[in-house]
């Protein structure tokens, strides 16, 4: 059964979008944008829980939360597990049935996009809401199946939640296969400024880091493939990497295999 997928329609208010939201927030060395993120999200009544569960940050994210740990819930790991881990201990964490998930490294943020991609899961009238960022910076919102920002409901996700510890950088493509049969609506957020502090801008290794995540996407998208099939085209994918980067096949292996079950 295919997707029902709605983009561009905003849905009537009514006082159904009052109900509670537990809004969780990873982030790993996101100094720069986190506060940011944090205190827009306070801006707006619907959300009464905030959970940030920082990853093993080794800047100063950890400091620029203390100012704000009595308004929200910190939860802190001293060493990197991966988005999926940390989302997952942010969804056992939440007091409520209603789920945000948003990424730490949002510029640019105001309250109303958050109005926009709660109220049509609060109304009922679907089941989850996917964030398109469209500005002039970034025109289409084609690659919305790998937006960190949506709205579900906990009970979706609550006897899921080894599997999500598992998928690191591929979990909007666990998520999209998850509520594969569900109601989805896209939401373009529309800005004249650029949304994302984009990773070249904020890391020194954000090619490494731009490969991890490209190749942890891939592997969440072959999952369900034969385990020996998965396997090659795994290596498969990983020699076309090291060729184009003109790396050591076996060291690339080696980094992007490190943190996974291979």
């Amino acid at each position: 059964m295919k997707n029902k997928i709605h983009t561009g329609s905003r849905p009537r208010f009514s006082l159904s979008w009052n109900k509670p939201i537990s809004c969780i927030i990873p982030t790993y060395n996101e100094e720069k944008t986190i506060v940011g993120v944090i205190k827009t999200c306070l801006r707006v009544p619907q959300i009464k829980e905030i959970i940030i569960v920082n990853d093993g940050s080794q800047d100063k994210t950890l400091k620029k939360l203390q100012p704000l740990k009595n308004k929200i819930k910190i939860i802190n790991f001293p060493q990197n597990h991966g988005k999926g881990y940390a989302v997952a201990q942010g969804i056992k964490a939440a007091h409520y049935n209603y789920l945000i998930f948003l990424d730490a490294d949002l510029i640019n943020f105001q309250p109303h996009y958050l109005l926009s991609l709660f109220q049509p899961v609060l109304e009922n009238q679907v089941d989850m809401t996917i964030a398109a960022p469209v500005s002039f910076y970034n025109p289409y919102y084609h690659s919305w199946p790998l937006s960190g920002q949506r709205c579900l409901k906990k009970s979706f996700l609550i006897n899921s939640i080894k599997e999500i510890e598992k998928t690191g950088y591929g979990l909007e493509t666990f998520l999209n296969e998850k509520m594969k049969g569900k109601k989805i609506a896209v939401i373009p957020w529309f800005s004249s400024k650029p949304l994302h502090l984009t990773k070249i801008n904020k890391q020194k290794d954000w090619v490494k880091a731009y490969v991890k995540e490209t190749f942890q996407v891939f592997r969440q998208t072959i999952i369900n493939k034969q385990s020996s099939y998965r396997k090659k085209i795994e290596m498969k994918f990983i020699r076309s990497l090291a060729s184009y980067f003109k790396v050591n096949y076996q060291r690339l292996k080696d980094y992007l295999l490190e943190d996974l079950e291979e």
